[in-house]
């Protein structure tokens, strides 16, 4: 499986200490250009930042079509376009996006998305991961929103209900 990937998705699991996961999730895990300066170069000395920069296994590749990452710039950011755009370039097998707005532009543009949450699912029923409910605690805990009823979601989802 090939993924591309925005920074947040990236930070958010550098900063908890499971960026390795993604190692395990999928045979590349690529970024466009504006992606790696957001996480590593803009973020310097913020937690994650170094451990991006030390990942070895992550590609930085740059994006061709620099058309279409200016026609999606009014609605996205920079390394939003950039990952929507790469993802199309290469094929990827999808763009991993948080934001509903780029989610939503992405799918428009014909490209399969994936979020953070539905990739700690999908390593779960791949038995990569035991539970998710750490992971997803730890999210919360480094400012990664997740709320209530999303929480209980994905929850739901890892088959890792909470007992009544």
């Amino acid at each position: 499986m090939i993924l591309v990937l925005d920074s947040s998705p990236l930070i958010t699991l550098a900063r908890i200490g499971s960026l390795g996961l993604l190692h395990q999730l999928a045979e590349q895990i690529i970024i466009p250009d504006a992606v790696y300066i957001e996480s590593v170069s803009q973020a310097r000395g913020r937690p994650g930042s170094i451990e991006i920069a030390h990942a070895d296994w992550i590609i930085r590749r740059q994006v061709e079509n620099r058309a279409d990452v200016i026609r999606l710039r009014p609605h996205v950011g920079l390394g939003e376009a950039e990952a929507i755009v790469l993802a199309q370039q290469i094929q990827a097998d999808a763009v991993v996006l948080d934001d509903a707005t780029a989610r939503q532009v992405a799918e428009q543009e014909g490209c399969p998305v994936v979020g953070l949450l539905g990739l700690l699912v999908d390593g779960k029923r791949r038995g990569l991961l035991s539970t998710v409910r750490p992971l997803l605690n730890a999210m919360r805990e480094a400012g990664f929103f997740v709320g209530d009823a999303l929480y209980a979601a994905i929850l739901r989802q890892a088959g890792e209900e909470s007992p009544r």
